[in-house]
């Protein structure tokens, strides 16, 4: 089976330090057209979405556009309103990006991406993340145009967001082993391109944690190429096979039980558990979190124990995709003897 989508990969990708100087010559340079949407929430306005609208009206017919709800119907009306507009311009965190991504999807324009918080991939996949009637959903999009990091501006992020996005990457183990097993299985081919693209992901976060942690620029540096790949590797794909498996079942559903943590932080404490049952090195990747600060148990999830179990049961229903849940096929009793094992509960 071909999963290739035909995907457009990025036609700059600038990561470096002040970037935002290079952003009215980088778009001069793509020659998408004169005029830009700028999606940029409040808060991100204040700190640097301002000073690139200024930067770029010289040259550029600037409309400021603030995201507003990730509801679907929501961000459909926005994609209508931004149809005689030649690109539009994501600056911001994950909501941001998202809503961008899908509005200039349904719009048929290009879109670039400048996160300035690096606390998952999606800065760069294929899919948004949004909601219907109150619950969340993915759905198809495009892949950015561009992206543009610059790392003095993600330094000054809150840290709990970039040890989310570490912890992203880090749950890649997880999925690409998950991925090997439906392939044993018998139930999907593994791929040996995506998913060592995927894992790669993971093992620069492993080798640059304490950078990330201290915030190094370059860590930080490490931390974008990390997401950067593994968006990469889900848009070649054509799915989000290479980087979502039983351990991102059990973060969809400790979202839908009613958990407030990142999502970075819940896949991440659910690698735990599924290198755990893969039969893996999951002490190795209990180290990791705690070198990057990430939550390693319920408790500091800021969720219960009785959730984390009920989340890890019901997880294998979230959609039909073979990991190591359905070999497991663990019940009440057996989930909580495992997150027992782990310490997570």
């Amino acid at each position: 089976m071909v999963h290739n989508i035909g995907i457009s990969l990025p036609q700059k990708i600038l990561i470096k330090r002040n970037a935002v100087v290079e952003v009215r010559e980088l778009l001069a340079e793509l020659k998408f057209g004169k005029k830009c949407a700028l999606f940029c929430d409040k808060t991100s306005l204040e700190i640097i979405g301002n000073k690139v609208a200024k930067d770029i009206s010289d040259g550029f017919a600037v409309r400021v556009i603030d995201p507003g709800s990730t509801d679907v119907s929501s961000v459909r009306k926005l994609a209508g309103s931004i149809k005689s507009y030649d690109f539009c311009l994501a600056i911001g965190g994950g909501k941001t990006i998202d809503i961008c991504k899908y509005a200039s999807f349904l719009a048929d324009k290009p879109w670039i991406s400048f996160p300035t918080i690096p606390s998952h991939d999606g800065i760069v996949s294929s899919r948004a993340s949004l909601e219907e009637s109150g619950k969340r959903i993915s759905v198809d999009a495009s892949e950015p145009a561009a992206i543009i990091a610059d790392i003095d501006i993600l330094k000054t992020a809150p840290y709990r967001f970039i040890a989310a996005g570490a912890g992203d990457c880090l749950s890649n183990i997880a999925a690409v082993q998950d991925w090997k097993i439906a392939d044993k299985a018998g139930k999907e081919r593994y791929h040996e391109v995506m998913g060592g693209l995927a894992a790669m992901s993971a093992h620069a976060v492993i080798a640059h944690a304490r950078e990330i942690a201290e915030q190094d620029h370059h860590g930080l540096e490490m931390l974008m190429w990390a997401l950067i790949s593994s968006g990469f590797a889900m848009n070649i794909y054509g799915s989000s096979r290479p980087a979502s498996g039983s351990e991102h079942n059990f973060s969809h559903m400790l979202d839908a039980l009613g958990s407030k943590a990142l999502h970075g932080e819940q896949v991440a404490l659910g690698t735990i558990v599924s290198v755990y049952l893969q039969g893996g090195d999951w002490k190795a990747i209990k180290r990791t979190m705690q070198e990057l600060r990430l939550p390693i148990d319920a408790r500091s999830l800021g969720v219960s124990g009785e959730l984390v179990v009920k989340a890890l049961v019901e997880a294998k229903s979230v959609r039909e995709r073979y990991t190591v849940l359905d070999e497991k096929k663990l019940d009440e009793k057996s989930a909580r003897d495992t997150l027992r094992k782990v310490g997570i509960i």
